[in-house]
């Protein structure tokens, strides 16, 4: 695991501070080490710095959208597991969206409103077998 007190560790990306910060709530909750960060940029910024375990990743931000980031990821870290949210946005239709995330390497996407322990219970599940 990234993190030195061995609790794995999650970086939640989303342009809206109320779903970082309970979304952080939840996982540090659950157990995991949490960072956050508003946008794709701030992400790679943050991944540039440090390894985390997994990436929790809103679809639609400024700036980065969470598919642009997806493929950044991808390009150098193909094991860190990704999970993205969303609510849709001015593009591409919800299940679209989805489905391309899925094609550049998120396990899942959580469509918003989401149960936080649907989400917990999806990272504290094994790795999917590709």
């Amino acid at each position: 695991m990234a993190s030195s007190d061995n609790k794995p560790t999650v970086l939640v990306v989303d342009d809206m501070p109320m779903v970082r910060e309970s979304l952080a709530i939840a996982l540090s909750d659950a157990g995991f080490a949490v960072e956050s960060a508003a946008n794709g940029n701030e992400a790679l910024a943050l991944l540039g710095e440090r390894p985390f375990d997994v990436l929790v990743t809103d679809m639609w931000m400024p700036e980065m959208d969470g598919l642009r980031l997806l493929k950044e990821i991808r390009g150098t870290r193909p094991e860190m597991r990704i999970f993205g949210i969303t609510g849709g946005g001015p593009r591409l239709s919800i299940e679209t969206m989805s489905s391309l995330a899925e094609v550049w390497g998120a396990e899942r996407v959580f469509l918003k409103p989401f149960d936080d322990d649907e989400l917990v219970d999806a990272i504290k599940a094994p790795r999917k077998a590709d």
